[in-house]
This record gives C-alpha cells, structure tokens and sequence, in this order.
C-alpha cells in the first residue's frame, strides 16, 4: 500500500511517499524506492514491481537461471 508522510527540512513542508510492500512507486511511467516531494506538487505515485531483495546478488540470479534451465555445474 502506499504510504505517505509529512515531513519539514529547514521549515519547507515536503511529503514522503513509499510502498509498504517492498514495491516501487511509479509516476509517469517512472519507478522509485521512496520519493520526497515538496508538499505543494501534490504528487500522485501508484504502487508498481516488487523491488528486489537487497541481499540478492547478481550471482544468485545466474544461479537461479541455471536452476531454472537445467544447466548442471
């Protein structure tokens, strides 16, 4: 689900918006972890993709690949 929170940095209101579901948040067809907004954009995001596990590597996925295909060692 979407998340939002107020948030003021040297006085200016700004909006923190994120996925509580590990998921991107998209605007216009652009994928974010968070976003921090000034609060008078009044911007809108969706939820999109899962991000991916930040303790998977690029060789856990070759791995998986190779799992997946049926490729031996």
């Amino acid at each position: 689900m979407i998340k939002q929170e107020n948030l003021q940095i040297n006085g200016q209101e700004f909006i923190r918006t994120y996925s509580d579901d590990n998921r991107y948040i998209v605007r216009d067809g652009i994928s974010y972890s968070e976003a921090v907004d000034p609060a008078e954009f009044g911007r809108v995001y969706t939820e999109g993709d899962m991000m991916p596990d930040e303790e998977t590597t690029d060789e856990d996925y070759v791995e998986i690949g190779k799992i997946l295909m049926g490729v031996g060692e």
